[in-house]
This record gives C-alpha cells, sequence and structure tokens, in this order.
C-alpha cells in the first residue's frame, strides 16, 4: 500500500511498467493494450480511489456522462452489436478513472522513476520503429513493432518532453544534446510535417526549462516565429524559403515540398490534405444534424455522411465514395469531439485542456516553468496536433492530461 510519503515499491514498479508501455505501445491483449491490465493491478493495489474530491473531477466525469449519453442515443447504435458499446464504454471509463488517478496520486508517485521508464519505452519505439519490420496481429496476443506514422509521430509528441525528467538527472554536456538532436532526427525521419514543427517547438521549450540561459531565447521565441510567418507570406521571401528547404530536404523530403510548396508540399494537390478538408465539411454536417450531443463516441467513422462538396474535390473523385464518407477518421481531434459529443460534450472537452494550458502560459510567460511541468510542453504538443489527426482517444493523452490536472491541485507537495 501507499504512505504519506509515496507509493510503494510494489506500486511504483507497476507505475513503471505501466508508463514503459504508454510509450512502447507494441503489445495488446485480447484487443486491449497491456496498459489495461497493469492499470487494474493498480487499482487492486490501491482500492476505490475515483470517490475522492479532486479538482476538475466534475469535468472529467461529465466527459463520460455526455460520452454515454451520446451513445445511448446514437443515430447508428441500431449497426452495432450491444458488445461493441459496451466495450467503448469501457475505454473511456479506464482512460477517465486512470487520468483521475494521475490527478489525485502524482505527488506520492516517485516520477524520475517513471520518466526513466517513459525513456526507456520511448527509446526502443524508436528503434524497433525504424528497425524491426513485423506486426503480429491474432485475436490472443497482439505484437506490433511497425505501427502507423501518425501513430508513432503522437507518441514521440506525448513522451519525448516527459523523458527529459530522467534524462537531464541522468546526462550532461554532450550526452544530454545528443538525445536532443537523436529525438528530432527520429521525429524528422518520419517524413512528417506537422511532427516535425511541433518536435522542434517543444525542444525550444524544453531548452528553456533545463538551461536557464535559454530561457530568453525561449520568452522571444513565440514573438521571432510570428515574425516569421508573416515575413514568409510575403512572396518576395520565397527565395528564402527554398534555401531553407534545400538544408532539409535530404531528411525531410515532404517538409522540404511543403516550404516549396511543391509536389507533396502543393496543398491542392495533396490528397491527404483534400480528405482532411472533406472530414471537415462531413464534421459540419454532422454538427448541423445532431448539434447537442452528437452521434456518439467513436462512431464518426461509422455514420453515413452526404458529403455533398465531395464533387468539389477534383483530386478525389477516383477515391470511392463509400470510403470516405463511411470509413475516414476525422483528421482532427476537435473536430471529432464536436462531431460525437455535440457542442455540449465539446464545451466539456475545452474545460478540459483550457485549465492546464493556462497554467502553461503563466508559468511560461514569467520563467517559472522547471522539469515537473515538462506534461505541459507534451500537453502543448498534444493540442497542436489534435488540428492534424484524431487522438484524443487512448489512454497517453489521458495519461499526460491527469498529470497536467495534477498541478492544478492544492496541494504542499
Amino acid at each position: 500500500m501507499y504512505n504519506e510519503r509515496g507509493f510503494s515499491q510494489q506500486i511504483q514498479r507497476k507505475i513503471n511498467w505501466f508508463a514503459f508501455f504508454l510509450a512502447f505501445p507494441f503489445l495488446s491483449v485480447l484487443g486491449n493494450s497491456i496498459t489495461f491490465y497493469i492499470f487494474i493491478l493498480i487499482i487492486g493495489h490501491v482500492g476505490f480511489f475515483w470517490n475522492k474530491y479532486f479538482k476538475g473531477k466534475y469535468v472529467f466525469f461529465g466527459f463520460l456522462f455526455i460520452g454515454v449519453l451520446s451513445g445511448v442515443l446514437s443515430p447508428v447504435l441500431a449497426e452495432q452489436t450491444d458488445l461493441r458499446f459496451i466495450s467503448i464504454l469501457i475505454q473511456y471509463t479506464y482512460w477517465v478513472i486512470m487520468a483521475s488517478f494521475f490527478i489525485i496520486f502524482r505527488a506520492r508517485i516517485n516520477f524520475l522513476q517513471t520518466s526513466k521508464w517513459l525513456f526507456y519505452g520511448t527509446f526502443l519505439y524508436i528503434l524497433t520503429y525504424y528497425f524491426l519490420y513485423f506486426n503480429i496481429d491474432n485475436p490472443i496476443v497482439s505484437l506490433e513493432f511497425k505501427p502507423g506514422r501518425n501513430s508513432f509521430v503522437f507518441n514521440l509528441i506525448c513522451c519525448v518532453p516527459l523523458s527529459f525528467i530522467y534524462i537531464t538527472q541522468r546526462w550532461r554536456g554532450a550526452r544530454l544534446y545528443f538525445f536532443i538532436l537523436f529525438f528530432i532526427g527520429a521525429m524528422l525521419m518520419t517524413n512528417g510535417r506537422s511532427g516535425s514543427i511541433i518536435i522542434l517547438i517543444q525542444t525550444m521549450l524544453v531548452l528553456s526549462i533545463i538551461q536557464p540561459n535559454f530561457r530568453r531565447i525561449g520568452k522571444i521565441f513565440v514573438c521571432l516565429f510570428l515574425i516569421l510567418f508573416a515575413f514568409f507570406q510575403n512572396s518576395n521571401s520565397q527565395i528564402y524559403i527554398d534555401a531553407i528547404a534545400q538544408k532539409v530536404e535530404t531528411i525531410n523530403p515532404r517538409f522540404a515540398a511543403l516550404l516549396k510548396n511543391e509536389g507533396d508540399g502543393d496543398l491542392e494537390q495533396d490528397k491527404s490534405w483534400l480528405i482532411r478538408k472533406l472530414m471537415i465539411d462531413k464534421g459540419i454536417e454532422i454538427v448541423k444534424k445532431y448539434p447537442f450531443i452528437g452521434i456518439g463516441p467513436n462512431n464518426f467513422a461509422k455514420y453515413q455522411a452526404e458529403l455533398e462538396t465531395f464533387s468539389n474535390y477534383n483530386r478525389l473523385q477516383e477515391v470511392s465514395f463509400q470510403k470516405l464518407s463511411t470509413r475516414t477518421s476525422a483528421h482532427n481531434s476537435y473536430l471529432q469531439v464536436a462531431a460525437e459529443f455535440g457542442i455540449i460534450g465539446f464545451i466539456i472537452f475545452l474545460f478540459l485542456y483550457l485549465p492546464p494550458l493556462l497554467l502553461f502560459a503563466r508559468l511560461f510567460i514569467k520563467g517559472n516553468l522547471n522539469l515537473n511541468h515538462l506534461a505541459l510542453v507534451s500537453l502543448i504538443g498534444m493540442m497542436i496536433h489534435f488540428y492534424a489527426i484524431a487522438a484524443f482517444l487512448g489512454a497517453l493523452p489521458w495519461f499526460i492530461l491527469g498529470i497536467c490536472w495534477s498541478y492544478l491541485q492544492k496541494s504542499k507537495t
């Protein structure tokens, strides 16, 4: 059991393994991540805790309530089996209770140890992603060493900042900067565009925390970024943009193409980008038709949309309308929440993320961010990436959210 100063080593080890498999999510049993079963073991030792009051409790459980209500009243419920609906409800309940655990008990967790295992998991995830090319999938046990790029990128965005709690305590000097360059390189090699931009922003924020001499640069980074953005909107600036693109092209061709607005970087010719735009149209269509509580959790891809704007996308005409209508992700977490949980659920969702976001802004402006706040850097990356991917599902974002809310608790520790 746990005491006033912290959890026992028995519980701490389970939390460490939980963190490891969050960062390295290669193992699933009976269709559920191994983290689900580890968390059940943690509850077995800690006991019922979600009846305790904590700041944000009604927001978290309010979101769960809206999810249940929208699922029960979903227009596509008749097309689902009862078992599927129950499994979705169990998943959302698990995520909310797990986030509540880290809000309540973070002060009792040895987070240096947890960060160590997050680092181990992240490091191994990178190595297996690039050097271990196989997956095993069966109804009992599933091993996935080569996930989709979006899943891999999202994991790095969430786990890399938290890994630096351990890295900065373990290494100094050149070895510290080696890991910074290692993580940046791992992200750039994915050939992803948004992930590359986000990891650079997170790196600047991490450096502003771990290097006191860098804090002034970190504070003016946002202003500099806005100035550069405005400058690059000038047509005369393209020559400078092309020069930058040539430097990064060997590492990340898609990011270079985006800078040059050519090939894959020409967004009006990029099918991935156009599908995202079409899914915005689908999301708006759903919100207009079911504005209050939406169509139910995990139902965006299953909803048969009319997609009246489909004919406007010439590059997508060769893609099956049926595939785009019912089998495509929202590619945007905010849009998916609005469509599946309605306006009410979307407002609650914003209240889940705004308090820690405002805390980050206050600490950043005052220069009071420290290693204990690195989850806020993960949160910033998550919220930016939410615009490009439907990623609020899964244990990892709720883990990050729970840690960030724990900073808001009135605690002496």
